[in-house]
């Protein structure tokens, strides 16, 4: 059966980042659809009409139909991926200093998705993406609704332990839980990597000792601090060594606020995140994800978004297997959904 994935916001970095990967790892096939879907507006169509040239330059010997939707009224996908609105830069440095430019495109986009494919899967790329999974969720249903940002946190989480290690990070696996944001929840309990080498496992153990003598939040606040002194200087280098020195679960705090003030967005990472939901929701991937959710009760008694373990099918999420090793790992994702539900609180008053 011919599949259809949907991209809203793909004339974006992160949404024509995403469109090329999905072609290139052949998720579709001939006589599948991708459609780049546009807002109506003549600048957007028009970038993405030569976006869509390019890619059937680069991709036509797989038939993927590659078309462009000028209207979100007429997205067809049975995926469809939520890309549209603000990023940060400029004044904006924080995810959740985009909530007020970027809710009534969300509830714009949300309603128009429910008049016209309420059955789809939606798979939540903007931010802030709590923000997001919560106004899609209400218009559509909680069940088909995932945010990607605790999966791409996850994968850094992993990265930094791998380097640490001197490991691929095909070899470690990490959870990021919570918020994608100044409230996430880097777990070392979840931390697994795939060797007996004992250097390696007491380097592990090691890292998990140090990163108990400093509380994350304190040592996180420092070195956000000190890089945010290094970029307005542009000292853009010597801000990446900074975080170079500290310890992964602090430094997956800092390291995207330098990309992000370079080149504005994280269009790799991020499209390299968002594809891994794609593939488990098509069947053919079913590793272990996290992500933003709205739950009711399935975790810690937690009523509202959330980033959790997930596996991801074609019908939608189930919650995954959570590896908290104490209560007080359970009580910073109780801390940390606190935080969520007020800040959303807050920006939709």
């Amino acid at each position: 059966m011919a599949k259809t994935i949907s991209i809203i916001g793909a004339s974006g970095s992160v949404g024509s980042t995403l469109a090329a990967q999905i072609l290139r790892s052949k998720l579709l096939g001939r006589g599948d659809r991708l459609q780049l879907v546009a807002h109506g507006v003549s600048s957007s169509s028009s970038k993405l009409l030569a976006t869509r040239i390019d890619l059937m330059d680069a991709f036509d010997d797989d038939s993927v139909d590659i078309e462009l939707v000028a209207n979100i009224q007429d997205t067809e996908g049975d995926i469809v991926v939520m890309c549209a609105g603000a990023g940060l830069g400029g004044n904006l440095k924080d995810r959740r200093d985009l909530g007020k430019f970027n809710l009534p495109v969300f509830e714009e986009i949300a309603k128009l998705c429910a008049e016209v494919v309420p059955s789809s899967t939606f798979i939540i790329v903007s931010n802030p993406v709590e923000l997001a999974v919560e106004i899609f969720a209400e218009k559509l249903g909680r069940e088909r609704v995932i945010g990607m940002g605790a999966e791409q946190d996850s994968l850094r989480f992993a990265r930094a332990i791998a380097h640490d290690l001197g490991l691929s990070r095909h070899e470690v696996f990490a959870s990021v839980l919570g918020e994608h944001g100044q409230a996430m929840v880097p777990l070392w309990s979840s931390v697994k990597v795939e060797t007996n080498d004992p250097t390696i496992v007491n380097s592990l153990a090691a890292l998990i000792e140090r990163s108990k003598e400093v509380p994350l939040a304190q040592r996180a606040a420092k070195l956000k601090s000190v890089v945010f002194e290094l970029l307005q200087g542009e000292q853009i280098e010597e801000a990446y060594e900074v975080t170079r020195r500290a310890l992964p679960d602090a430094r997956i705090f800092a390291q995207p606020l330098i990309t992000g003030h370079a080149i504005h967005s994280t269009p790799n990472a991020t499209a390299n995140a968002t594809l891994r939901f794609l593939s488990a929701t098509l069947g053919t991937d079913a590793r272990p994800l996290h992500g933003q959710v709205v739950l009711v009760g399935e975790l810690a008694s937690i009523r509202g978004v959330c980033g959790v373990p997930l596996t991801v099918k074609r019908d939608g999420w189930e919650l995954g297997t959570l590896s908290i090793s104490s209560e007080e790992q359970l009580s910073q994702i109780r801390l940390s959904a606190a935080s969520i539900a007020n800040y959303l609180m807050a920006v939709r008053c």
